[in-house]
């Protein structure tokens, strides 16, 4: 199907951001049409079709992406916009990597509003602050569990996970937190400390909102869309940011955001080694 100009044009933006967003904590390589972002940091990186390079990419390319993947002692990964490189969904199921796929969405930062949640209070947090950490380990119970439903999993549980993070990991995430490179926002409940959180990556006029995530146990109260509300306003607010993106997991999480004043205008992709 084509694309009319104005979704053209928010694509073509988007995928420019996804290009610049690595590159603070990575050494980036080129690859024939791709860009290998290798990471300098504890976080695993991947590699994506180079911006501007419209050609189709072929099952060569992908060969000399591993290639290289090989050389740096890094796994075959990488995250595309399907609207960008459609041709890149079957070559790299014939390479048998695992393919993901989701609702690629934008708002206008501006725009993104949220009805308020009783009885817990939101915040930005800075570096050094232990809400960072208690956020991070929040982010692991959730995704752990997976779906958007509501369980058994809570505060012992994130306190669990808090209890592992890798010296080099509190690192990074602080150090991250003090450059101004990520910028998160917990939900804390009086009785149990952060029970959801939600971070931006600001770069220019764009900023992604990626990992909200809320314990199973806080679900379904509207934590989601009051922390993506939050992260947006302090996005224009103090960044600058004109427009935020990111990506829903399912059209189901797509729903939520929709009712904070995001759309679609694509499909992310990640491709990553089976199993």
């Amino acid at each position: 199907m084509t694309q009319v100009p104005e979704i053209q044009a928010a694509v073509a933006d988007l995928d420019a951001y996804l290009d610049a967003s690595p590159r603070p904590d990575c050494d980036p390589v080129e690859v024939g049409p791709f860009t290998l972002f290798v990471s300098r940091s504890p976080w695993p990186y991947y590699a994506r079709p180079t911006v501007g390079r419209r050609e189709p990419i072929t099952a060569g390319d992908l060969e000399a992406l591993a290639a290289a993947c090989a050389e740096h002692g890094v796994d075959l990964g990488i995250e595309w916009v399907h609207e960008v490189h459609p041709e890149l969904a079957e070559l790299v199921a014939a390479r048998d990597l695992d393919l993901s796929s989701h609702v690629l969405m934008r708002a206008e930062a501006a725009e993104v509003s949220a009805a308020e949640v009783d009885g817990v209070a939101l915040r930005v947090v800075e570096a050094d602050d232990p809400a960072l950490l208690a956020g991070r380990a929040t982010a692991d119970v959730a995704f752990t569990a997976g779906g958007t439903g509501t369980g058994p999993e809570g505060a012992a549980e994130r306190d669990a996970f808090l209890g592992k993070l890798e010296p080099e990991l509190i690192a990074h995430l602080n150090d991250r937190a003090r450059r101004g490179l990520t910028i998160t926002a917990v939900a804390e409940d009086p009785a149990q400390g952060v029970v959801a959180v939600g971070s931006y990556q600001p770069m220019g006029e764009f900023a992604e909102v990626m990992a909200v995530a809320t314990l199973p146990s806080a679900r379904r109260r509207g934590l989601a869309g009051a922390l993506t509300a939050l992260l947006a306003r302090h996005a224009h607010d103090e960044a600058g940011v004109r427009t935020v993106l990111l990506s829903a997991q399912d059209e189901a999480v797509a729903r939520v955001y929709a009712r904070v004043g995001f759309r679609q205008v694509g499909t992310a992709h990640a491709a990553e080694p089976a199993g």
